[in-house]
Formats: C-alpha cells, sequence, structure tokens
C-alpha cells in the first residue's frame, strides 16, 4: 500500500505478490473499508495512489516487455483507460499526485542512484527534482505542492527523512539520528509526519510521529515485526499502515488524536 486511502476515506487500494522467480503472480484490488467487499483492478499489478479527486489511480506496473521492470501507469477509473507517463529499462517506483492533481511524482533509478521526478499529467513532461548519489524514494508532494517530503540513504543502513524545496532545489534532512528513518507521509493539515523508524541498531522498524520541523518524536507501535507504509486518512484520524509478518504483508490502521494514539 502507498498513499492507497481514497479521498473520502471509503476505499483502498493494494497491491499484493505471491510465489517467487517465474512463478511469481502480482494484482490489486480496491477494499471497501464498510462493505468490505473487494474489487479487482485488473490493469494494474502493484499498489496504487489515488488522485485528489478519486477518480484515477496510478502504479509502477510491472511490465510484461522483459526489456523493462515497472512503468508509471495511470487507470481512469471511470472510463477502465490506462495512461503509460514514464517508462525506462532501470525501473520506476511508488507514484503519488500532487494535490493539485496536475503532476506525478515518482523515483527512477534511470541514472544509476534513485532520483525523485515529476511528469505533467497534461504534457507529459519529464522533471528531474533530485540528483542524489543513493536512494531517494518515497515521495509525497505537500504545502500546496512547493515541497515533497521523501526518505533517503545516507550510508549503510542510515535512511533520513528530508525535505525538499522545489523553488530552490535545495533538500534536508529532518528528525535525522544514525539509524534508520524512512517511508515518510504528512497529515493532510501539514501538523504530524509519520514515518517508520529503528530504535537500535539490528532492530526492526515500527511506526513513530513527528513535527514536520523535527520536534515531538514519539513511538506508535513496538512490534517485532516491520511497520511501513503510513497513509493519513484526510480527516487526520487514522493512520492506515502495512505490518510485514513473516507470512506476508497486512494492512493495519491505528486511530489518532493530537499526534498520539487513540
Amino acid at each position: 500500500m502507498f498513499h492507497g486511502l481514497s479521498p473520502d476515506g471509503r476505499e483502498i487500494a493494494i497491491g499484493w505478490e505471491t510465489g517467487s522467480g517465474p512463478s511469481v503472480r502480482r494484482g490489486a484490488f480496491i477494499l471497501d473499508l464498510r462493505s468490505k467487499k473487494r474489487t479487482n483492478l485488473p490493469h494494474l499489478n502493484n499498489a496504487p495512489s489515488f488522485s485528489p479527486d478519486g477518480r484515477y489511480l496510478v502504479a509502477a506496473n510491472y511490465s510484461e516487455d522483459p526489456k523493462l521492470q515497472t512503468e508509471i501507469v495511470e487507470l481512469d477509473r471511470k472510463t477502465g483507460a490506462t495512461r503509460t507517463y514514464a517508462s525506462d529499462a532501470a525501473a520506476e517506483w511508488l507514484p503519488s499526485y500532487s494535490r493539485d492533481g496536475k503532476r506525478i511524482l515518482f523515483n527512477s533509478m534511470r541514472t544509476g542512484a534513485s532520483n525523485l521526478y515529476q511528469v505533467e499529467r497534461r504534457t507529459g513532461r519529464l522533471e528531474r527534482l533530485t540528483s542524489g548519489e543513493t536512494y531517494e524514494a518515497h515521495g509525497q508532494f505537500f504545502d500546496r505542492d512547493r515541497q515533497i517530503l521523501f526518505n533517503r540513504n545516507v550510508k549503510n543502513d542510515d535512511y533520513d527523512v528530508a525535505i525538499h524545496d522545489i523553488g530552490s532545489g535545495k533538500s534536508r534532512s529532518i528528525g535525522a539520528t544514525a539509524l534508520e528513518e524512512a517511508y515518510p507521509a504528512i497529515s493532510r493539515d501539514g501538523r504530524w509526519i509519520a514515518f517508520s523508524a529503528v530504535a537500535e541498531a539490528g532492530g526492526k522498524p515500527n511506526l513513530y510521529i513527528m513535527e514536520p520541523d523535527g520536534a515531538g518524536r514519539r513511538r506508535l507501535t513496538a512490534g517485532v515485526d516491520q511497520d511501513a507504509y503510513a497513509t493519513w486518512s484526510a480527516d487526520g484520524q487514522y493512520i492506515y499502515f502495512v505490518r510485514f509478518h513473516p507470512d506476508g504483508g497486512r494492512v493495519y490502521r491505528l486511530r489518532m488524536r493530537n499526534g498520539g494514539c487513540v
């Protein structure tokens, strides 16, 4: 799951994968959170993100072309039509929409490192936004689409949550430690960032929360499994996330109030 909660909070989009190697199978579906009804998405095979109006879904689709890995593919839920925005042999990942719905943000390995890119939906114009030499990914627009929240690799197993200012082209880390902070998601009102972090070397990432300047850090989960891919409901009342059990990933949610679990 990656920014897979619908704008009205009634549906969640989930990607799935079973098997490995030549026997691997992948797909995606919409889950109605009230009725629990599943609706398959036959045109998508990876976790999709919702557009701000809920009509479109975008995913890093695994390609049937053996020369490619994944492509940025958008599905029009109303017409069933698809459109490919970015395609490269080095793979594209983790797309999400700008708040105004005019752009799609994703990370690509096309330069040898993983950097953030945006593509204009109307024109298809592609623009590279970051140029780090390691791994930059898991991007999300915020602050009226003027900034991007993402994670980047510092060295070895050390990852930082970072903010990139599109106007200046500068990036800065927030709430950084010498261990892992990754998979960030900012609440709709901009008050809180949910993210995954490792408390001690060799430990599994659990969910944390902090303010956009790195203050007020607190831990939300303390399990032995990895908790990641947080996303906020539009009203800020829930954080949805994936917990990776030994037998597979499952989606959970936490009820939130004033930066804490209820």
